[in-house]
């Protein structure tokens, strides 16, 4: 017998698997949307997660009981046996936290039925894990989901969407109609899956990110947060793209003692404000506004918490490299200053 199956069937089929999830949640009418889309959604995962430990030789049955059949391990055991063997850039605490909660959900999807806005809460995180899974399909398998699945899509909508950033918040809730009791365990273990991500230095962008679409006019821009529109003929071609920048306070709220706090020691050496410069320095970190918010009046300055996996994800040798650079790059600095 095969213990480790076919991995390229097992990942024909994950894919056919995320793909037909995909499919359904863009259903304009479907009344089993976010229960059916989730249950192929982690199946897809539990298949991947197979057809890698297969490629890498691992067997993917438990061991055998006497006068019982094989079974096959669950998406928990294999995503157990699969971590210490995932891609550098996947990181195994945020994106296992993710695939949790959205198993908590789906055993417990009766708790869920009926509770307004609180599909917006498994959007997002099953959005992350879309994401999640494309990228430990191109990392381990060199495939692009993108390839399979095109924007073809003509999205149109009567009531307007539910923001998720209130709703977790509870904004949405007040005494007359009070969080229901399913709806506020769920939010507090996110909460609690956030911390410990958080404390682990690791992304929180592998476990919840908070994706947001609107497609307007390109007349119409003012309340557009991305606005893609076709110019007519006459004018200049190619699309027009503008981006109107989100609330800082909501994606960038750290300043620098805060990331001084939270990193706390960097290869075992205390984590300071010199060695904060000189990585922010060498890696042209203020200039990416993944990583970095300034005012315009130039007066302050905050931080992502992307910020936090990208500096711990630097080898010692790097870090040392650019404390280096960045002294002498000062040590120069101060000498011209000098001459004048």
């Amino acid at each position: 017998m095969n213990y480790r199956g076919s991995y390229r069937h097992l990942l024909r089929n994950s894919k056919a698997a995320m793909i037909a999830a995909v499919e359904i949640y863009n259903k304009p009418r479907f009344d089993y949307r976010e229960e059916c889309f989730t249950i192929l959604l982690l199946n897809a995962w539990e298949l991947i997660l197979k057809a890698f430990l297969s490629k890498k030789g691992k067997s993917i049955f438990y061991k055998k009981k006497r006068r019982e059949p094989y079974k096959t391990l669950s998406w928990k055991d294999a995503f157990n046996k699969a971590e210490n063997f995932l891609p550098s850039n996947i990181e195994p605490l945020p994106v296992r936290k993710n695939l949790e909660l959205l198993s908590t959900y789906r055993d417990n999807v009766i708790h869920f039925y009926n509770k307004q806005g609180f599909e917006v809460v498994i959007y997002e995180l099953a959005q992350t894990a879309i994401t999640n899974y494309k990228d430990l399909l191109k990392e381990a398998f060199n495939l692009d989901l993108g390839a399979d699945i095109g924007w073809y899509l003509l999205p149109l909508g009567i009531k307007a969407p539910v923001n998720p950033i209130e709703y977790i918040s509870g904004k949405n809730f007040s005494e007359n109609h009070p969080m229901p009791a399913a709806t506020r365990q769920f939010l507090s273990e996110l909460r609690s899956a956030v911390e410990e991500v958080q404390n682990a230095h690791a992304d929180t962008g592998r476990l919840l990110t908070i994706f947001t679409v609107k497609l307007e006019s390109s007349k119409k821009i003012d309340k557009a947060d991305v606005v893609v529109g076709v110019q007519s003929a006459g004018e200049e071609p190619g699309p027009l793209v503008i981006e109107k920048k989100v609330d800082p306070n909501i994606t960038h709220p750290l300043r620098r003692k805060d990331i001084l706090e939270k990193i706390g020691t960097l290869h075992g050496t205390k984590f300071t404000s010199y060695t904060f410069d000189a990585i922010g320095w060498k890696y042209d970190l203020k200039s990416d506004p993944v990583y970095c918010w300034k005012a315009t009046e130039g007066v302050l300055t905050r931080y992502s918490y992307d910020i936090i996996p990208r500096i711990n994800q630097l080898s010692e040798s790097e870090v040392d490299v650019a404390i280096n650079e960045y002294r002498k790059y000062m040590n120069n600095k101060e000498r011209k200053r000098g001459e004048l």
